[in-house]
C-alpha cells in the first residue's frame, strides 16, 4: 500500500491507498459469483486468479441475474481496477474491496 500523508495546520493524517487503485489487468474471465454482493474473478496472463466487486456498467445485468452468460466464461479481458464499497445483507457498508471498474472484451 502507498501511504499519502496530508498536514492541515498541526494536524497530520494518513490516508491508505491501496496498491490496486486504477491499475489495468488482462487475462480471461474464470469466474462468477453472487452473495450479497457479486465478484468476478479474472485469471490474469500470469495465471493468477484475482476476484473483485463486479461494479463496472457490463456487470449491471449480470448482477441482476446474479450469473454470468456461458458464453463470456474464457473471455479474454482488460479491467480497470478499483476500490467499491462491500455491503452485507441488510445493505451495511462493510468496508472497501478490490472492484473492477470498467471491462473490456478483448476477443
Amino acid at each position: 500500500m502507498r501511504l499519502c500523508v496530508f498536514l492541515a495546520g498541526m494536524l497530520a493524517f494518513t490516508v491508505m491507498t491501496p496498491a490496486f487503485a486504477q491499475q489495468r489487468l488482462s487475462g480471461r474471465i474464470a469466474g462468477f459469483n453472487c452473495g450479497d454482493n457479486c465478484y468476478l474473478t479474472i485469471k490474469t496472463d500470469a495465471g493468477r486468479e484475482v476476484d473483485g466487486l463486479c461494479v463496472a456498467k457490463a456487470c449491471r445485468p449480470w448482477n441482476e441475474a446474479t450469473e454470468l452468460p456461458a458464453k463470456l466464461e474464457g473471455r479474454r479481458v482488460v479491467v480497470r481496477v478499483g476500490s467499491s464499497k462491500q455491503y452485507d445483507g441488510d445493505g451495511n457498508v462493510m468496508g472497501r474491496y478490490r472492484s473492477f471498474e470498467d471491462i473490456q472484451f478483448a476477443d
